[in-house]
């Protein structure tokens, strides 16, 4: 099954993955679907198979990051307390997802201990990076925003 090219739960042994895979549910979804919106209870974690996703969050502003490798996770609020999406997902395109219930993974991580670490230490990897990539982001609209304009 595709859960098996994830980036988080890559490699890991043939029992976990066998335990994540009958977690895991198949979902399409057509564009412009939003599949959470920030502030809702965090239910699910979210691996991309075939689409497009704009994490968003609408505040004095947007702020968007894209989700459009096959095998990237999102929804990852799910993991980590308290359990409340941080932003608003929607389908940018004909979306197809695997959607793995918060609960069954506790379950399958409390039985699994040392898949669960490895699993939680990419987790945290994935999270670093799209915090620089926002970093990154947020000092380039900055610069714009102070270098003049001679045109």
């Amino acid at each position: 099954m595709f859960v098996q090219e994830s980036v988080l739960f890559k490699d890991l042994g043939p029992e976990f993955m066998g335990e994540i895979s009958e977690a895991a549910q198949e979902e399409t979804h057509a564009q412009d679907q939003v599949l959470f919106q920030r502030g809702d209870p965090a239910d699910n974690l979210y691996l991309l198979e075939e689409g497009r996703i704009s994490l968003f969050i609408e505040e004095g502003g947007v702020l968007i990051f894209s989700v459009d490798a096959p095998g990237e996770v999102f929804g990852w609020s799910a993991l980590v307390e308290p359990n409340v999406y941080t932003a608003s997902a929607r389908c940018d395109a004909a979306t197809r997802v695997l959607k793995i219930d918060r609960t069954a993974l506790e379950h399958i991580f409390e039985k699994n201990p040392r898949e669960a670490f490895l699993v939680m230490k990419r987790l945290a990897g994935a999270i670093g990076q799209r915090l620089a990539r926002s970093y990154e982001a947020h000092l380039r609209s900055r610069t714009d925003l102070r270098t003049p304009s001679y045109g």
